[in-house]
């Protein structure tokens, strides 16, 4: 199918420009072959053309160029809680249930298959009628478009209405996300529909962040898009812009505190891991980047990129100075020898960095599980024997760049506790 639709539109092209007489056959050679290619794409530009007829239809040119600021920001704003939904109906079991769920209509409406089939047959249509009207009109839409503005007299630059109905939409679905969070996740409140609360909170973290992030990217493209509207004419619209941009930035702090809280039942269930501590430290920066945004926000007297640079080379440097294997085997060790944990996934740890040793020689305990302290000794003299290789063929020496100090520390570690290990 997908081999035939390629075909099929091939040949319309091609069609068509026999139409135009733009196309011989019998001289068919490459630069044909290109010019037909290139016909497949020509077709876009005369999407538009359809709506420009609209437009040109209307008396009241004021109200109709309204109604278009309105339907445009519709239009924008109904993918974009479409997918904030489906993000955050991951995120949040009793959201899922009570805002999909509770509505089977919407649900059918917004299946994959029929938004599917409305932009492909939007897009097939437009296509087709793109390829009709290049054949009857000779005036290009491409270099009306080109040569409408010049490149000194183009500037970008966004629309107050359009985006004040998007953040409205956006706000609204965030707004009952929030009520669902302190209802039933900060408060402990009783969930409904027999919902397990443990699974209920310790999921959905990952989906928070990607929507924090984008929400501060959301922020960032409305003021730069608005920035002369807001902070220079500071209409009523304007003024009521910048106060949606607030109060999303507050949703995009609770929507941190939300993925902490969630990631810190997970992990007191199931100790850390790399991933899980990425995920903290990022929390903890992106938080000094939402502090930063909305004092940005307000004042807007500073270079916001600049402070994100910082932010992000001070995150950088933090992962490299974190001794992050340590705090892993620790969490989990602590976790495992105080009760809290059943289990402990030894084979995880035996895969982290050398930091991690110290921590795991106290797994050669005598009330260890037999199995765990077994493969701990296997592995620490592993590691002696690593070591003395090393020292043995003057590794260090021969490799100044492979010097590492938490191996120097883990050889008198290793020799203190023998003992433990060595029988």
């Amino acid at each position: 199918m997908p081999t035939n639709f390629l075909a099929i539109v091939f040949l319309y092209s091609v069609m068509f420009l026999l139409l135009e007489n733009r196309l011989n056959l019998v001289k068919l050679n490459i630069h044909s072959f290109l010019k037909t290619i290139f016909n497949i794409f020509k077709p876009v530009v005369n999407f538009i053309v359809p709506f420009k007829w609209l437009s040109e239809k209307s008396d009241n040119k004021e109200k109709h160029i309204l109604m278009k600021r309105i339907l445009l920001g519709i239009a924008i704003s109904i993918p974009s809680v479409v997918f904030l939904v489906m993000m955050l109906s991951s995120a949040d079991l009793v959201f899922h249930n009570t805002f999909i769920i509770f509505n089977d209509w919407f649900k059918s409406l917004f299946d994959f298959i029929n938004i599917y089939k409305i932009i492909v047959g939007s897009f097939a249509g437009l296509y087709l009628f793109g390829h009709l009207y290049s054949v009857f009109n000779n005036d290009s839409m491409l270099t009306g478009v080109i040569n409408d503005k010049s490149d000194s007299d183009y500037k970008i630059g966004g629309d107050v209405i359009v985006f004040n109905i998007l953040l409205v939409s956006i706000l609204v679905i965030y707004s009952i996300f929030m009520a669902i969070q302190f209802k039933y996740l900060f408060s402990g409140g009783y969930l409904p529909n027999g919902l397990n609360y443990s699974e209920y909170a310790r999921r959905g973290f990952f989906e928070l962040i990607f929507l924090s992030v984008i929400n501060i990217a959301l922020i960032l493209l409305t003021t730069c898009l608005l920035r002369d509207k807001i902070y220079e004419d500071k209409n009523k619209w304007a003024l009521f812009t910048k106060l949606m941009l607030i109060y999303l930035c507050i949703i995009t702090g609770i929507l941190l505190i939300s993925s902490y809280y969630r990631m810190s039942l997970y992990d007191g269930a199931y100790g850390f891991t790399r991933l899980r501590v990425l995920v903290y430290i990022f929390l903890i920066f992106e938080a000094g980047g939402l502090i930063a945004t909305l004092v940005y926000i307000i004042k807007h007297n500073f270079n916001i990129f600049a402070v994100y640079a910082a932010i992000g080379l001070l995150f950088y440097l933090t992962l490299n100075l974190v001794k992050m294997d340590e705090l892993i085997a620790k969490k989990n060790i602590d976790m495992y020898l105080s009760g809290q944990a059943e289990d402990i996934d030894i084979d995880y740890l035996l895969t982290l960095s050398d930091d991690a040793l110290p921590q795991i020689i106290r797994l050669t305990d005598d009330n260890v599980q037999i199995m765990t302290r077994v493969k701990t000794i296997n592995y620490l003299r592993d590691v002696s024997e690593r070591y003395n290789y090393m020292d043995r063929y003057n590794y260090m020496d021969n490799n100044w760049q492979g010097y590492n100090l938490s191996i120097e520390k883990n050889k008198s570690l290793l020799e203190t506790n023998k003992d433990k290990w060595e029988f």
